[in-house]
């Protein structure tokens, strides 16, 4: 693995979460556009819950009975809400509940161990199309110097067309907001893939994610996923967010 210049100001796209290292200094958003880090968003937008991030269903279970009644488990298996949660990954889904002053466990493919590795960041929020310009706004706020970095959630450990998408989205807003800003190779590469296909939706409906939710009838999350710029919410990872990590998973 690659790991960063200390110090360094050069906006990174990790094109899957273990490419390379956090940087402990540095900042960064995880995306995973379809669609763990768009139903974070829409969770935090209807109520701002408290929400536990686990690393696989048995410690979600195991959490939400020590956590106590009351406790809400939310995620995917196959796309679909497993049996027994009270929520499953789409942000249709989470944008229509009541969930402020809830507690959340909340484990998906992907997403959620993405965050969890990369939150030994400085600071760790969450990306998608619909809070694009918030989340650059916030990187670029909170980046003093160090690293930018933003961290696709990918597939199952490989690429995944429509967060490299949308990296490259948020790149560009970030190029808008400070042009001065240093690409290294990798935000370029996400730059020209956003810049190929100006429309959104388009670009995410030809990505395996996408046509996944075909079989199991979530195709309306799609759209869904890519509005652009319609929250203002910007989940982060410890510190003064309201996302936390499971101790032991």
């Amino acid at each position: 693995m690659n790991s960063p210049a200390s110090g360094s100001s050069r906006l990174r796209v990790a094109l899957a979460p273990d490419l390379i290292d956090p940087d402990p200094a540095g900042v960064c958003a995880v995306v995973d556009v379809i669609r763990a880090s768009t139903t974070l968003i829409e969770l935090a937008g209807a109520g701002d819950p408290e929400v536990w991030l686990a690393a696989d269903h048995a410690a979600a279970r195991a959490a939400a009975a020590r956590l106590g009644p009351g406790t809400l488990l939310g995620g995917e298996e196959g796309g679909l809400r497993p049996e027994g949660y009270d929520f499953g990954n789409s942000p249709r889904e989470a944008s229509a509940g009541a969930y402020a002053g809830q507690r959340v466990v909340f484990v998906t493919t992907n997403g959620t161990n993405a965050l969890r590795r990369w939150s030994t960041a400085r600071r760790t929020f969450v990306g998608a199309l619909r809070n694009r310009d918030a989340v650059a706004r916030r990187l670029v706020e909170t980046a003093a110097g160090g690293s930018l970095t933003v961290v696709c959630a990918g597939k199952e450990g490989t690429l995944a067309l429509d967060d490299v998408y949308a990296a490259g989205d948020i790149v560009s807003r970030i190029l808008e907001l400070r042009p001065e800003t240093e690409l290294d190779e990798t935000a370029t590469v996400a730059l020209r893939v956003t810049q190929a296909q100006p429309d959104a939706e388009a670009a995410l409906a030809e990505s395996q994610s996408a046509q996944a939710l075909v079989g199991v009838g979530l195709w309306d999350d799609v759209p869904y996923c890519a509005a652009l710029d319609v929250s203002p919410a910007v989940p982060e990872l410890g510190g003064e967010g309201r996302l936390r990590l499971l101790e032991n998973g």
